[in-house]
């Protein structure tokens, strides 16, 4: 009993919430409840809110993947980005994580001050940019606008690729969750369109593009970043699974009947980000990467 007590006023001090899962979105607070998130989230009929979501729209965005990351049954977990709830004072900042163990599946919400509020200013402007685009659907169709869209593919143009890059790396800085980044090229692209004509390279970028969109997971952004070169986040991704990720699209395209050119292939690198590390250094990691899987006679996955 002393070690349960000794428990709840450490998360009390440290204003984390913690949320037991019961069930398919359903949820009870356990524990001692700090008093950040009964200043949110007013209490219901049974004591302690334990659907906070309702009240927020970043909680609610965040428990669709949350949901989506316990239906596959393995232990991890997924973080959410930092935010700050409108009304709440300026030296106050939140994150959320799911969190499955051999013990039982949760959603912890904490609370951070003061030493976190510069950086969550830098990452605001982004993430209401990213939230009103995504509405609170992690759905690559929320997009599609002209000025952050390219036009032949329908995925991220590179300068919104970019934009979302800046705020997930500024999220991993504050929260230490893993991001990894695809850099993709299609082999003998010049060749495609020597061979077959402008039209049928396009109609390969076009199917590229469908396939990416088709095959990510909800929290992954694909972009056409130039020419016939493709890139890929992937949030909460390891470098292990970001290489199984590579390996599977590299395989789907090759795989598939492409209606004038037939079989075309593509070259990948991949990386992981490594803390504090630039924007830039990130990419071009992910480049080199890139440029070995081009130098091994191309159609593979290199990792840096």
């Amino acid at each position: 009993m002393e070690d349960k007590e000794l428990i709840d006023s450490i998360l009390h001090d440290i204003e984390i919430a913690v949320l037991k899962r019961v069930g398919p979105e359903k949820y009870v607070p356990i524990g001692e409840i700090p008093s950040f998130y009964r200043e949110l989230y007013p209490d219901d009929e049974n004591g302690p809110c334990s659907a906070p979501w309702k009240y927020s729209d970043m909680l609610a965005f965040f428990l669709e993947d949350a949901e989506h990351f316990f239906s596959e049954d393995k232990e991890g977990r997924h973080t959410s980005s930092v935010w700050q709830e409108e009304g709440v004072d300026r030296d106050k900042a939140l994150f959320a994580q799911a969190l499955a163990t051999s013990k039982g599946k949760a959603i912890i919400v904490r609370c951070f001050r003061e030493e976190y509020v510069e950086r969550v200013r830098i990452l605001q402007k982004a993430r209401e940019t990213l939230l009103e685009k995504r509405g609170l659907k992690r759905d690559l169709e929320l997009y599609k606008n002209i000025s952050r869209h390219d036009k032949l593919t329908s995925l991220n143009n590179q300068a919104s690729f970019k934009e979302i890059l800046e705020a997930e790396i500024a999220n991993t800085r504050n929260t230490g969750a893993y991001l990894s980044l695809l850099m993709m090229d299609i082999d003998n692209f010049k060749l495609i369109n020597d061979t077959y004509g402008h039209l049928a390279g396009d109609e390969v970028l076009a199917s590229i593009g469908k396939i990416l969109q088709s095959g990510l997971r909800g929290g992954d952004i694909a972009a056409r970043y130039g020419g016939e070169e493709f890139a890929v986040l992937a949030t909460d991704t390891t470098q292990t699974q970001v290489f199984h990720m590579a390996e599977n699209i590299r395989k789907r395209i090759d795989s598939y009947d492409f209606p004038e050119a037939k079989h075309v292939t593509v070259s990948i690198g991949c990386t992981t980000y490594q803390p504090p590390e630039e924007i830039n250094e990130f990419i071009q990691r992910a480049d080199f990467a890139l440029y070995d899987a081009k130098r091994n006679n191309k159609n593979n996955v290199k990792i840096r």
